[in-house]
């Protein structure tokens, strides 16, 4: 399974070289979402290199929430393709909006 991935026009991926990977991370937009509410910083980004470290489908995608202006993440969660993020984002929006809340 490749390391790193190309993001391609149309939000599908493909395997590439690491050298591809950086030249298009240095000049691709990477921000699926972002968001702000209520002193939360709510961000959903291409990351292009695999993150799933234990197989399985690529994890390119991440979605973090950071609280305030201390910088501190109160959540993580990573994706394989770009509707998947796009979803996961609208998900983080809403547990910030629920009062950050985890499901028991």
């Amino acid at each position: 399974m490749s390391m790193f991935y190309y993001l391609n026009d149309d939000h599908t991926v493909r395997p590439c070289s690491c050298a591809e990977w950086a030249e298009q991370f240095e000049s691709i937009e990477r921000h699926v979402a972002e968001d702000r509410i209520d002193g939360f910083f709510i961000s959903t980004v291409w990351l292009g290199n695999n993150h799933n470290y234990f197989g399985g489908r690529p994890l390119l995608f991440e979605t973090m929430v950071f609280k305030g202006d201390s910088g501190s993440d109160e959540y993580c969660d990573r994706y394989a393709t770009w509707d998947e993020a796009v979803e996961g984002h609208k998900k983080a929006v809403q547990w910030v909006k629920d009062g950050c809340k985890n499901e028991d």
